[in-house]
């Protein structure tokens, strides 16, 4: 009798145990669409789900047109940003910690540019 418990102890200890590793570290994830955005249609997608679909315009006292706050799990992940149907910039990146992503966009290459930080992003 004394086996069977110690024996069914054990391996509920084993399963809990193997349930906490399988349950990924949780961060936040903030992206702020930041410079030279003027009445622009941006889709923001992280692995392929979407997080902003809509037209936005920079403050340009703030240099920030919106931002968003997400969770997100530690490990690899994908940013996508779609500006205007067109200009589309596509990056892996490495969740460890919180992550905020700035992005801006260059009108005169068509470009998307991604600035990542550890630290929120500060507007006055």
């Amino acid at each position: 009798m004394k086996k069977v418990i110690l024996s069914i102890s054990l391996v509920l200890l084993v399963l809990t145990a193997c349930r906490k590793s399988n349950n990924p570290t949780v961060y936040d994830l903030g992206v702020d669409i930041q410079s030279n955005f003027e009445n622009d249609k941006v889709q923001v997608f992280i692995d392929n789900q979407p997080l902003l679909n809509s037209e936005v315009t920079t403050n340009h006292a703030l240099s920030l047109a919106t931002s968003i706050s997400t969770a997100n799990t530690e490990g690899e992940h994908t940013i996508k940003v779609v500006v205007n149907d067109s200009t589309v910039n596509t990056e892996k990146f490495m969740q460890k910690q919180n992550l905020y992503i700035g992005v801006n966009y260059n009108k005169l290459n068509n470009k998307v540019a991604f600035v990542f930080s550890a630290k929120p992003y500060f507007y006055n």
